[in-house]
C-alpha cells in the first residue's frame, strides 16, 4: 500500500476525561454515541472542516450534496496512531430491497494499522472487507440483537434493519464505516443519525 506523508497532524483531546472512547472507538457501535463525541470536540474539529450541532449535544460535519460523498480534512486528524484525512456518507434507497446509510472516517492508514488500533474488536473478513458488530432489530423493536446470521452482499430480510461496522480500502484510503440498511424508518434513523434528524442550531 502507498505511504502517506503527513507533515501536520491535528490531535483530539478532552481535558479531564480519562479512559474515553476515540472517535473511531465510538464509531464501532454505529449509534448517535460518535456525534456525542463530536460534540465534545467540536471547538476542535470547526478546524478541519464546517460542522452543525443540534440542541441534544450531537455535532456532525456538513456533508457534501445529497449526503453522498467525502468530507476532506483542511489538515489530517489525529486519533491515537491513526491519521484520518476525511468524513464519509453515503446513502441510497433500494426500494424493495432497503435503504442504505453509510457514515465513518477516512484513514491515510492500511486496514491493518486501523485494526490494530481497535484490538478489542473481533474482525470478519469477508473478500477484501471486514465487518464486525453486527445487529438486527425489527422496526418496533426497543433493543438490538446480535445478527448471526449477517452477510456480506444480502440485502436485510423485509421488515428487519441491520447495521454493522465495516472497514475496506478504497482508492489508496481506509474506510472505517457505520452502515444501517432494510427497512430504515425516521424513528430508527434518528435515533442513530441525528445529522439528519432535522433540526439544526
Amino acid at each position: 500500500m502507498k505511504k502517506f506523508v503527513l507533515p501536520f497532524l491535528f490531535t483530539l483531546s478532552i481535558p479531564g476525561v480519562v479512559n474515553a472512547e476515540s472517535l473511531a472507538q465510538s464509531l464501532l457501535h454505529c449509534d448517535s454515541g460518535f456525534f456525542n463525541r463530536l460534540y465534545e470536540q467540536r471547538n476542535q474539529i470547526q478546524k478541519l472542516a464546517p460542522v452543525k450541532s443540534d440542541n441534544a449535544h450531537h455535532t456532525w460535519f456538513v456533508p457534501p450534496e445529497k449526503n453522498n460523498g467525502t468530507v476532506w480534512f483542511a489538515e489530517p486528524l489525529k486519533i491515537d496512531d491513526l491519521a484520518a484525512s476525511g468524513y464519509y456518507v453515503q446513502q441510497n434507497d433500494l426500494g424493495d430491497m432497503g435503504k442504505y446509510y453509510y457514515w465513518g472516517l477516512v484513514f491515510d492508514n492500511s486496514p491493518q494499522a486501523v485494526m490494530a488500533a481497535l484490538p478489542e474488536v473481533n474482525w470478519h473478513q469477508e473478500e477484501d472487507e471486514f465487518s464486525a458488530n453486527a445487529m438486527i432489530k425489527k422496526p418496533e423493536d426497543k433493543e438490538w440483537k446480535i445478527n448471526t446470521g449477517a452477510a456480506g452482499g444480502i440485502a436485510p430480510a423485509k421488515g428487519t434493519i441491520e447495521k454493522v461496522a465495516l472497514l475496506s480500502v478504497s482508492n489508496g484510503k481506509t474506510k472505517l464505516l457505520c452502515s444501517v440498511q432494510g427497512s430504515v424508518d425516521n424513528k430508527v434513523l434518528g435515533s442513530l443519525r441525528p445529522d439528519l434528524s432535522g433540526i439544526t442550531k
